[in-house]
């Protein structure tokens, strides 16, 4: 099924079309994320085959030499650039107890402050994530197995956490605006799947 993109509820105006852009770079963000998902199903294979084949002969390694570390590289990057489109599709964790034990009288208020406080908390993350990834460059910083620039890995985290943080922002917007805040055609499962 494809995200319907067009058909933001926020309606036709500037809210509209800025959540629409958002909603496309959280999607290619997910794209990218579940690119990473596959390179790390890929390098665990390696690392499983490589495992096994040592056993039978010395010619191969025992282990992909960086592998933990590339590993932890995509991980970390997926998880921040699949965040923002979870968000989005409403497929994200919430702990509805406090919405739910006044009867959703208060649920909109309630919605808006949660996703302020989500919002900020993200934003400072980006934020802190971009300045470390900066300083990593302008200091030459390379890993201890691999030799590679941490400012690489970093720069992915801190965009995939900026997407995050444009769509939380968003999510705020749409709060105080009484827009709906989940695109229904992003939902791939229920979220009890």
């Amino acid at each position: 099924m494809r995200p319907d993109l067009d058909s933001t509820p926020a309606g036709n105006g500037l809210i509209a079309t800025l959540q629409r852009t958002i909603d496309r770079i959280s999607l290619v963000a997910a794209y990218v994320a579940a690119g990473c998902l596959g390179g790390l199903t890929l390098l665990t294979l390696g690392q499983v085959a490589l495992g096994v084949l040592s056993k039978f002969s010395h010619a191969f390694p025992s282990d992909i030499a960086v592998g933990w570390e590339y590993s932890a590289y995509l991980m970390g990057t997926a998880f921040m650039l699949g965040g923002a489109l979870t968000m989005r599709a409403g497929m994200q964790i919430r702990v509805q107890i406090v919405m739910k034990s006044f009867g959703g009288r208060f649920e909109r208020p309630l919605e808006i402050i949660s996703s302020t406080i989500g919002a900020a908390f993200v934003s400072f993350l980006a934020v802190s994530l971009a300045l470390f990834a900066a300083e990593s460059f302008t200091s030459n910083q390379v890993s201890g197995g691999s030799l590679t620039p941490l400012w690489i890995p970093q720069a992915t985290l801190a965009l995939g956490t900026t997407v995050y943080a444009l769509q939380s922002i968003m999510r705020v917007i749409a709060a105080v605006l009484d827009k709906p805040l989940v695109n229904e055609s992003f939902k791939v499962a229920s979220a009890s799947e």
